[in-house]
């Protein structure tokens, strides 16, 4: 039975490899060890084995044990090749394609250089400056209260006062209308419960009804099943992602489910973190991993190279720099 599932199981990789016509050997080789464990799985489990050391009540579970662990193996490898394959097959409409990828990253804060927590980030002034400036849209935090059913422009908890006060989105969205696509950086999105995780939606619904469109409000949260209520409700979803750096071994499996839960939530685009210049998250493997799924790359530092690598890349539809302090929305990815 294990001599079987073993050779389904390379029978799946194989057909998986033709797919992808990977050339990258720390993929092929990621794809191979879980054969190999399959294979020495299979020989541990011989009857011999079982026979002379396994004592018998234990035989069954040995059994079991090891036929769960060989078809979850087959099943990832399977399900790993079917939606790399849906995936290339995709045309993605509608997702924001634009040659001047980089939008403002908490709005343009002239004043404040660097990602700060406090400040004029996140602010009327700073995201109508931002479009004032050439940003075709713009990155804003949120967290939405139960309590008092409106979305809360703030990075984080307590709520960081805008000119001594509270900004709720919907002032916000009043003041910048329709010039341009605004990125909700949704935070703690997994906290909500049921009833409040319905309250936003409807909360959102409603302000882009009266302040904006809809298609035009990309909602981003790392947590895959209170996300699709916003994709349900008809809006663009990033799923925000936290892979591992581009060098580490376990990348391509972390990738790989990621893109499992990409596919299969229907979500719009991934988002991630670029990470540091000399150790990057989003590296060549990892591009090349993702193939043409659509992503959102934030925390970019402002490195000529990288931005240009950037901007030239088809499937990298958005760029926040890290520097917040910076326009670079003039930066042009046309070929």
């Amino acid at each position: 039975m294990f001599r079987k599932i073993t050779a389904a199981f390379l029978l799946l990789a194989v057909v998986r490899d033709v797919w992808m016509h990977s050339t990258d050997a720390l993929g092929r080789i990621s794809m191979g060890l879980p054969v190999v464990a399959v294979a020495v799985l299979d020989g541990l489990a011989g009857r011999r084995m079982l026979a002379r050391k396994a004592p018998k009540r234990s035989r069954p579970l040995a059994v079991f044990l090891l036929s769960s662990l060989s078809l979850a193996l087959v099943s990832y490898v399977g399900a790993v090749a079917y939606v790399d394959h849906q995936l290339a097959r995709r045309d993605y409409p509608g997702v924001f394609d634009d040659c001047h990828k980089v939008w403002g990253a908490r709005g343009l804060v002239l004043a404040e250089p660097q990602i700060v927590r406090h400040g004029m980030q996140n602010t009327i002034e700073s995201v109508t400056l931002a479009f004032d400036e050439g940003a075709t849209g713009c990155e804003v935090d949120v967290l939405f209260d139960g309590e008092l059913g409106h979305f809360i422009v703030s990075h984080d908890r307590p709520y960081h006062l805008k000119n001594g006060q509270l900004l709720f989105l919907e002032e916000l969205l009043a003041a910048v209308g329709q010039r341009g696509y605004i990125w909700l950086d949704f935070k703690k999105l997994r906290k909500l419960d049921e009833t409040e995780l319905a309250a936003a939606v409807a909360e959102l619904l409603d302000l882009t009804r009266r302040h904006g469109d809809p298609q035009r409000m990309y909602v981003e949260g790392e947590d895959p099943l209170n996300l699709s209520a916003f994709r349900d409700a008809g809006f663009p979803t990033i799923l925000d992602t936290h892979p591992l750096t581009d060098a580490h071994f376990l990348t391509p499996a972390l990738i790989n489910l990621y893109k499992l839960l990409y596919y299969f939530g229907d979500f719009t685009v991934m988002a991630m973190n670029y990470g540091k210049l000399e150790d990057p998250i989003y590296g060549e493997r990892t591009r090349d991993r993702l193939g043409r799924l659509p992503r959102f790359i934030y925390h970019v530092e402002d490195d000529q190279a990288v931005l240009a690598s950037l901007a030239m890349d088809a499937a990298v539809r958005v760029i926040l720099v890290n520097d917040q302090s910076l326009n670079r929305y003039g930066l042009n990815g046309c070929p």
